[in-house]
């Protein structure tokens, strides 16, 4: 095997230029069934030395061109007590936010325009990184989730920083709800669904992107959002089909292809102003075959690709 850095061979050192921060969360105490998406950072470095960062469409990114700063993994701390599991999620949540800001700071003062992602852990790491992005940008801005399930509880298992609550808090940074929208549901919760028809939120089941395919998925998001200068992407990736991505936490059945996938997070890339994202929910040990591991890393490969081709014009 030929032996290259991580990221398709465009990890890079914190001195070199990069257009790309990554931030590993590797976090799941905020799990709401199965756990094992703190091991997704790890694997996912891992096996993403094993291939150069190549398109599908044949496009090769250049570390010379888009650099990839990998800040490694922000790790939680161990707790004890009877209050251990909620301090323990408030304490790395917290700890989360704070280095995503000071990420988001050192490109504003060097006058880089880097582009973050953040990978996952379980869904509740979005709840900072989204509060980080939401401090740094202009309102208003908008956000995409890609998920089988709304994740609008107020509240889950008592906790208001759950892995089911990452859009709800979301919308207490200045989101709007019409600019909130998610992609490729198919499991709701009462209040979830009272919820959206109340405040007016969109959500696109997967059966309807489906029928209508993934071009029109995207169009609408640009119609939906039109005016709005920043976007957050949010990526779990159990809006996959657990035939494509058995591996993650609350997998659902009726979901989309890993082609569907694939394309829609670079349709919604190419042609709305996102400026950051991060792709959640990844549990290895929970797929044997590393199918779920191998559709992530090619969203990453693609999400490169597209930034690499608007550096160079070609977008």
């Amino acid at each position: 095997m030929i032996e290259r850095p991580a990221w398709g061979g465009l990890a890079v050192s914190q001195d070199a230029p990069h257009r790309v921060v990554l931030l590993g969360l590797p976090y799941d105490g905020s799990a709401c069934w199965r756990s094992g998406a703190s091991e997704g950072p790890k694997r996912l470095r891992e096996i993403s030395a094993t291939s150069p960062a190549v398109s599908e469409l044949g496009h090769l990114v250049e570390p010379a061109r888009l650099g990839v700063l990998d800040l490694g993994d922000l790790a939680p701390l161990e707790l004890t007590g009877p209050e251990a599991a909620e301090a323990a999620r408030v304490e790395y949540l917290a700890r989360a936010e704070e280095r995503a800001r000071a990420v988001w700071n050192e490109a504003h003062q060097a006058g880089r325009d880097v582009f973050p992602i953040g990978i996952g852990g379980d869904h509740s790491v979005t709840i900072p990184l989204v509060r980080a992005f939401a401090a740094s940008v202009r309102a208003p801005f908008g956000l995409i989730s890609l998920d089988a399930h709304p994740d609008l509880f107020d509240r889950y298992d008592g906790s208001p920083l759950s892995a089911a609550c990452p859009m709800r808090r979301a919308l207490e940074t200045g989101l709007r709800p019409e600019h909130l929208l998610i992609l490729g549901t198919r499991s709701y919760n009462r209040e979830e669904l009272a919820f959206m028809r109340e405040h007016g939120i969109r959500f696109v089941p997967a059966r309807e992107i489906d029928g209508g395919g993934v071009e029109a998925a995207v169009g609408m998001a640009r119609e939906r959002l039109a005016g709005v200068e920043s976007v957050y992407l949010t990526i779990d990736i159990d809006v996959a089909d657990p035939a494509f991505a058995p591996g993650t936490g609350a997998p659902v059945a009726g979901g989309l292809s890993s082609r569907q996938t694939i394309e829609l997070v670079r349709g919604l890339v190419d042609q709305l102003p996102v400026r950051a994202m991060d792709l959640v929910e990844i549990a290895p040990a929970l797929d044997p075959s590393d199918s779920t591991l191998l559709l992530g890393l090619q969203i990453l490969f693609e999400t490169f690709a597209v930034l690499d081709r608007r550096r160079l014009g070609t977008v």
